[in-house]
């Protein structure tokens, strides 16, 4: 909840809202922190896309498979894992398109990858 929303939904009078929010566009204005909408929008555009993927390998291979990762593009960050899963990799895209290129057409097609689950963080 913004500090506008929590007065207004206090005891304060409309009128006197009114006048808080006028004062507080004014200051905005005068350090000049108006935010440009159109600028939000494309920077949130051009925001990286990340996944964690979930990889098992087969028995023996997590050495070669974790080399073999490495020299993906998109993959930046490894983790041998003990548990279900062999290997934990993150990867960053600049679309879910490139994210599911990384996954599908690199990752699962190196030897010794048994299986992916692939979590798209949002």
């Amino acid at each position: 909840m913004t500090i506008l929303q929590h007065r207004f939904n206090s005891d304060v009078s409309a009128t006197a809202y009114v006048k808080e929010v006028e004062i507080l566009e004014n200051v905005l204005a005068n350090i000049g922190a108006a935010i440009d909408i159109n600028s939000v929008v494309e920077k949130t555009q051009t925001l990286m896309r990340h996944a964690f993927v979930f990889i098992t390998v087969e028995p023996d291979s997590t050495k070669s498979a974790l080399e073999d990762l490495k020299n993906v593009a998109g993959v930046v960050e490894l983790y041998n894992s003990r548990g279900a899963y062999d290997i934990i990799a993150k990867v960053s895209g600049e679309s879910l398109e490139d994210l599911r290129d990384v996954v599908f057409k690199q990752i699962q097609n190196l030897d010794n990858i048994t299986s992916t689950l692939t979590l798209m963080l949002v």
